[in-house]
């Protein structure tokens, strides 16, 4: 896989390789976030979006229906209560006679259409062919079905994309680029196939359409989004997103998941033996509607608020394994993961990626600022055999523009550039010393 960015925010032209591992390492404000959101944004706008908008189009048709039933309907002398549960059930009717039709893929005339208003409106008990205005609310209801179902699909996912990057990106698309007046140009290939985006006035102006995108992209930047986990506070799209997937809840029956949940344990044997080295214990869910680590070293459950933030960061990983979130092909983003870990649990964390990586043939996209972290990679992948699919990128600002450069072949850049704060204060010291 590979990502191609031109006149994307601060971005002037990138093309990033994306498998295995892609490190991306560079000073703040570089664009290295930036590769993360378009992946997120572009993997989760896109995802099964045939799927979702004929969803979403059922949807409106059963709320405008209903609007229109109601409308005609309140004028006959019912309860309320008969009145709503009419409403909802012919409206319920109709829409299940048209997804029927919609599923076999065949294109619904008018007349299709009024045939499936009329028969399932003579199929209640209100008499509804006695209403003087039964004609009128017909005539409206195919109106509103016809506009619906042709409405472009061109034009909805150029609706969806828009609002899914204007979302993650506060509609700064073109806006943040020192070269507004260019069209922003997003490439995604995998494999021979390929998918465009284009960006004009933070607006997705047209896309290829070559891609069918069926994995799902998680990008984790915040420990603390687990303290949200039973609120309802307002979170970006890629905290709520994660919020989603973690909150997710099991099956009623004892047994349902349980083949997947042995199959991964099984096979991530020596993860699992990684992470309960930090994470040991059980993640449970009170009835105050709050989640605990429950430990056998613990007095009592510990409420997530108060772990640590280091510790939340693999609590995070242990439940996406745990309720198998992690599927095969999937992206996971890991924006400055190191910052709340102390330098031996950047290790610890560092392996983990590798391992979840090399079971899992996930692409991992982390941007990070420490040596540490960058060579823990380094070596953990090379342990466990799977250095040829890592690679590395050196961000930088030049010219008032973020250059991306390939540095797999020389990692020594990277190291150089981490390590110029400690020459500076090697500097100071000597100064000091020698005054």
């Amino acid at each position: 896989m590979k990502l191609g960015i031109e006149n994307f925010a601060k971005i002037k032209n990138a093309d990033i390789i994306i498998d295995g591992i892609t490190v991306i390492a560079g000073e703040n404000n570089t664009g290295k976030s930036t590769v993360g959101k378009i992946l997120f944004s572009f993997f989760n706008a896109l995802n099964d979006i045939e799927e979702k908008i004929s969803g979403e189009r059922m949807s409106e048709v059963d709320k405008t229906n209903r609007l229109i039933l109601r409308k005609y309907i309140s004028s006959l002398d019912i309860s309320r209560s008969v009145l709503t549960n009419s409403v909802v059930n012919l409206s319920r009717r109709i829409r299940l006679q048209l997804k029927k039709v919609m599923d076999e893929n065949v294109t619904i005339s008018d007349d299709k259409i009024r045939e499936i208003v009329e028969r399932s409106l003579g199929r209640n008990s209100l008499k509804l062919e006695k209403l003087d205005e039964w004609p009128d609310m017909v005539d409206e209801m195919v109106r509103n079905i016809s506009e619906i179902l042709l409405l472009p699909e061109e034009t909805i996912i150029r609706e969806v994309i828009s609002r899914y990057f204007n979302r993650v990106f506060h509609a700064q698309m073109n806006s943040a680029s020192n070269h507004q007046s260019d069209e922003a140009v997003l490439k995604l290939q995998i494999k021979e196939r390929s998918e465009k985006l284009f960006f004009s006035n933070n607006e997705c102006k047209h896309f290829t359409n070559e891609l069918n995108i069926i994995h799902k992209a998680i990008y984790i930047d915040n420990p603390f989004v687990i303290d949200e986990l039973s609120g309802y506070n307002d979170l970006n799209p890629m905290n709520e997103f994660l919020k989603n997937l973690l909150i997710e809840e099991d099956g009623d029956d004892v047994i349902d998941g349980v083949i997947e949940s042995v199959r991964t344990k099984e096979k991530l044997s020596d993860i699992y033996e990684t992470l309960q080295s930090i994470v040991d214990g059980e993640i449970i869910f009170g009835k105050d509607e709050e989640f605990y680590l429950k430990n056998s070293s613990f007095n009592e459950p510990i409420v997530f608020h108060n772990l640590s933030a280091g510790l939340k960061s693999f609590v995070i990983l242990k439940m996406l394994i745990e309720k198998g979130c992690l599927k095969e092909k999937d992206v996971v983003i890991l924006d400055e993961p190191e910052i709340h870990l102390h330098p031996q649990w950047q290790i610890a964390y560092a392996e983990l990626i590798v391992l979840l990586q090399k079971h899992f043939d996930l692409s991992v996209i982390v941007t990070t600022h420490s040596p540490y972290f960058l060579d823990a990679i380094h070596l953990f992948s090379c342990k466990h055999g799977i250095d040829d699919k890592v690679n590395y990128y050196l961000s930088s600002n030049v010219n008032d523009a973020v250059q991306m450069d390939l540095v797999t072949e020389n990692i020594d850049l990277i190291y150089k550039k981490m390590a110029s704060p400690i020459q500076a204060l090697d500097t100071l010291r000597y100064e000091l010393n020698n005054d």
